[in-house]
């Protein structure tokens, strides 16, 4: 059984992988944590700004590997396998295609993440993986 936990660094992610940890242990499950890094193609469009892109590009790739590192150290003890990943795009697309590649049985994630802004213009990433998903999503409430 594999288990995919996506990921942003936020309290309610921190939580999801909590939460996956417990499940995935009692089913003998390898858990798969994966970060979204947005896109700066929004950016490319202005060559005059390719060094600022380079630089956003870059502070993405870091933050990325911290959230990751940091959940391979909370997973550390975790008794089955543990992978991580991270990739660039729109974060719902990018977790629903990642869950078909890796042939997941079920996606574990937060509710909130740390863009309430463009959540408010978008609709919240774990709505969109709920009703886009073709695989089982279990949706962890952050604490309010």
């Amino acid at each position: 059984m594999k288990i995919l936990v996506p990921i942003d660094g936020s309290k309610s992610s921190k939580k999801s992988i909590d939460v996956a940890r417990e499940m995935g242990t009692k089913l003998g499950a390898d858990l798969i944590i994966l970060t979204v890094t947005p896109e700066t193609s929004v950016f490319e469009q202005y060559p005059a700004n390719f060094a600022y892109t380079l630089e956003v590009e870059k502070a993405n790739v870091e933050r990325a590997e911290t959230i990751l590192k940091d959940a391979e150290t909370d997973l550390s003890d975790y008794p089955f396998g543990v992978e991580t990943f991270y990739t660039t795009g729109n974060p719902s697309e990018q977790i629903c295609r990642f869950s078909e590649d890796k042939d997941v049985d079920l996606i574990v994630m937060g509710n909130r993440g740390l863009g309430a802004f463009s959540r408010t213009l978008l609709g919240s990433v774990s709505n969109k993986v709920l009703n886009q998903s073709r695989k089982s999503v279990l949706v962890v409430k952050a604490d309010i």
